[in-house]
């Protein structure tokens, strides 16, 4: 989780740790990212053009849809 969040002047400063550092770090490894910032531009660009509101992944040969964790969303 980004323990620490910082907005000012238009910029965005996220401190990441324990296993979403982790998660980050094994993403930018198997997609062969030059850097944390084309990876955010890739995951933040594909959540930006899919058209609904999960997406359609394949791990170990089976096909399960995904969606944002309860939690993780606004409630009104």
């Amino acid at each position: 989780m980004a323990v620490k969040e910082k907005q000012e002047e238009g910029k965005l400063t996220l401190e990441f740790d324990n296993g979403d550092l982790q998660k980050l770090n094994e993403a930018m490894s198997k997609w062969n990212f030059k850097d944390y910032q084309s990876l955010a531009r890739f995951a933040v660009s594909i959540l930006l053009i899919n058209e609904g509101k999960t997406f359609a992944v394949t791990e170990k040969g089976k096909t399960s849809e995904l969606a944002p964790a309860k939690e993780l969303i606004k409630t009104v």
